[in-house]
């Protein structure tokens, strides 16, 4: 798996490479992860829904639209769905989803903790503090320093979710296990299962040259 340069350290490499064998971010034609990009939150709705039990169950347009600047045509409509139904998501009160807004820690915090099935009745304080605290206590946090009120990038994206699937839900269980993946001795979905999945071999040359039996 080719991993991308703007890739620093070890800790971005590993979350990048895994939040991008898992499907969750993609590079782009050329196969860059710009990871530095901010996110906005109809893209966030995509990484969330591919990130969830409905990854292999999101299709084209849902043929209508949801909310006054989202229609039927929007690329994201139908992720934009999947998260308003489940309750991860919210629109504003004058109808809009604003889907080419960036998103912030907070409102990533906030849908990242409904994914593992806490809601506001769990947390102890007001919005966002008691959002943020309790997304730092389940490690969700970890290798990011962007603080409330900033924009997440891609880079953020990748370790929030790279520390999602190894993090608990309401219901005690590795949220990466409740999806059927595989977990290494470390906690973490086991990197070598996800890509020997596609993989295909070996393969025995019986007769010619390497070069025509490739």
């Amino acid at each position: 798996l080719a991993l991308p340069a703007a890739a620093e350290d070890g800790g971005t490499v590993d979350a990048v490479s895994m939040v991008r064998a898992l499907g969750i971010m993609v590079g782009d034609q050329n196969g860059n992860m710009n990871l530095s990009a901010n996110v906005t939150r109809a893209e966030f709705c995509k990484m969330l829904v591919a990130a969830s039990s409905y990854r292999d169950t999101v299709g084209g347009s849902s043929g209508y639209s949801l909310f006054k600047d989202v229609k039927s045509s929007h690329w994201a409509v139908e992720y934009i769905k999947v998260c308003v139904e489940n309750g991860w998501f919210v629109g504003y009160m004058d109808g809009t989803f604003r889907p080419n807004q960036t998103i912030t820690l907070e409102e990533a915090a906030t849908v990242a903790l409904r994914l593992l099935g806490y809601t506001a009745s769990d947390l102890a304080g007001s919005y966002p503090t008691a959002q943020l605290s309790k997304f730092n206590a389940l490690g969700l946090h970890t290798g990011f320093s962007t603080a409330r009120g900033e924009t997440m990038t891609r880079s953020d994206c990748a370790y929030l979710f790279y520390n999602l699937m190894s993090a608990q839900t309401k219901d005690g269980q590795i949220y990466a296990r409740t999806l059927g993946y595989t977990l290494d001795d470390s906690g973490h979905v086991d990197y070598a299962s996800l890509v020997s999945a596609d993989t295909e071999g070996p393969f025995t040359l019986t007769g010619g040259s390497i070069a025509a039996g490739l």
